[in-house]
């Protein structure tokens, strides 16, 4: 069964999730959102509204939506994990015969690469609280906590090796002529390799972090954050996650240029807002904020802030090729993506004092 806008309503009022009050008053409204899984906004009132997720039938759709499933079970029901549920919407409902999850839709909600888009405002403080989420999950868990829900997989790009470049993305000849590419540069794929070996299974991470996951909530004075889509979470590495938001800020930049203009050094007028020196004070305020929450000293600052350039380096070159298999095609800015890839692979710590002007 394929959820529809003209079947959902049938659906929900049958598994009891429906206000029928509100929709015999008129306040029922289905908006699709286009993305690789079936989702709907369902807009009944302000503070009575619903997220509707539907994950595909494969094997591997089926792993991730029963992961996502466990990782809210974990939030509500154990209390080492207790304290991340105020930043997750919760999960309403969840249907196993259909992979069909609902979950609260957060009123007047915008992910924040819409909110940075529109308001072209990058909060100190939103960053702030990114790096207190993070730090607030990012939890070794106690020997008694039953984690068999994860399987402790490493990010695909960190597998190149591993694989024949038409293996990850079958049927997309574009993502499999970039990975090519990559296989081929055999001091990129060496050092991919070795972040591979440095991975730690240690902590509980989201996985899948960026702009898009995280929702700006308007609240009295300002905004407050939720962190969503725990479909990748695992036990793995945290610094992976915290790669994760820096790249957001430097594929935001790169993804701006004019791509029929390659050799172009200067963003069109209208992303202009968004280059890299614009976004340094935010980034900065994350590294730092989480650095202490994490109680980082002095001399582990340098390892630290070494492996997240590295990291941001694999999770750049992931988001490019992500993105040619929705495009179909590789186009300037996928290669400029790698390129710097590969520049911060190279000199990780220049390249972060040249990106975000932090100087160890």
């Amino acid at each position: 069964m394929q959820l529809a806008p003209d079947t959902v309503y049938q659906y929900l009022q049958k598994r009891q999730l429906i206000d029928e009050e509100a929709v015999v008053n008129g306040n029922f409204m289905v908006h699709p959102v286009k993305t690789r899984n079936n989702i709907m906004k369902i807009l009944i009132q302000p503070h009575n509204s619903l997220f509707v997720k539907q994950m595909g039938t494969d094997l591997v759709s089926g792993n991730l939506f029963q992961r996502e499933v466990n990782v809210h079970y974990l939030f509500k029901n154990n209390n080492e994990f207790s304290s991340i549920a105020a930043i997750v919407p919760p999960l309403l409902d969840y249907d196993d015969e259909h992979n069909i999850m609902v979950t609260e839709l957060l009123h007047n909600a915008k992910n924040l690469y819409e909110h940075y888009m529109l308001t072209k405002n990058f909060d100190l403080n939103l960053a702030k609280e990114q790096a207190s989420i993070l730090s607030a999950y990012h939890i070794i868990p106690d020997k008694k906590t039953n984690t068999s829900m994860f399987p402790k997989l490493l990010p695909w790009v960190l597998q190149l090796d591993k694989h024949k470049a038409h293996e990850f993305f079958v049927g997309n000849e574009s993502s499999s002529e970039i990975i090519n590419l990559i296989k081929q540069n055999q001091v990129l794929q060496n050092e991919l390799i070795n972040l591979a070996k440095s991975w730690q299974f240690t902590h509980l991470i989201h996985g899948d972090i960026k702009w898009i996951n995280f929702l700006a909530v308007e609240k009295e004075g300002g905004f407050s954050q939720k962190l969503i889509d725990w479909e990748l979470a695992d036990i793995g590495d945290p610094i992976w996650d915290v790669a994760g938001l820096i790249q957001s800020y430097v594929t935001t930049w790169l993804l701006g240029f004019d791509n029929n203009n390659p050799y172009s050094q200067t963003l069109p007028e209208y992303m202009q807002p968004y280059d890299i020196k614009n976004m340094q004070p935010s980034a900065q305020a994350f590294l730092y904020e989480y650095m202490e929450l994490q109680q980082y000293e002095k001399l582990d600052q340098a390892v630290f802030l070494t492996k997240v350039m590295q990291f941001t380096a694999a999770r750049i070159i992931q988001t490019s090729v992500e993105g040619i298999t929705f495009n179909t095609k590789i186009e300037a800015n996928n290669m400029r993506c790698i390129q710097l890839a590969f520049n911060i692979l190279k000199d990780p710590l220049a390249t972060l004092h040249e990106l975000f002007n932090i100087k160890l």
